[in-house]
């Protein structure tokens, strides 16, 4: 692919779906880095870098409004699910790109996982009432449905390789 077709076709038409693993390491570390404010906002000191781990066991002695205690605690559970998730996401982007899915699909699904991990986040973080607390079921599977979408869309490309 010679850099003139690149330059004369703007858009989707050229592969930006691998842009999406740093971006969805960002929306994965954001609820940490809210939870790190948060914290020292509400309490100077309480979160220290040089010992993190201990620094969240702190958090319940220090005095910091209960809500949003639990806010923090979500946050950081929110941040392990996302760094749980990203690996699946990464290997199925790669094995779509690898077997030469269409651009389209691959932007659909990792837009699509993109967007189902932000809105997860908020409601992990934000939603306290049991009773709405499904909506965070249903952006984590949409998530997980756009990964395995991406793997099965790479298995029928393999499927339809002459080997």
């Amino acid at each position: 692919m010679s850099y003139a077709y690149l330059a004369s076709t703007p858009g989707l038409k050229f592969n930006y779906s691998l842009f999406s693993v740093p971006a969805g390491w960002v929306v994965a570390m954001s609820p940490l880095w809210w939870a790190i404010g948060a914290a020292n906002s509400a309490a100077p000191g309480t979160y220290q870098n040089a010992n993190p781990g201990e620094s969240w066991s702190k958090l319940d002695t220090a005095p910091v409004p209960q809500q949003l205690k639990k806010r923090i605690k979500r946050a950081v559970a929110a941040n392990n699910n996302n760094h749980v998730n990203l690996p699946l996401f990464a290997a199925g982007l790669a094995a779509a790109n690898a077997s030469h899915v269409d651009s389209s699909s691959l932007h659909l699904y990792s837009t699509g996982f993109l967007l189902s991990r932000v809105a997860y986040n908020l409601c992990y973080v934000l939603i306290e009432d049991e009773s709405k607390s499904w909506f965070r079921t249903i952006f984590y599977w949409t998530g997980v449905g756009s990964c395995f979408a991406l793997y099965i869309k790479a298995a029928l490309q393999y499927r339809s390789m002459p080997w």
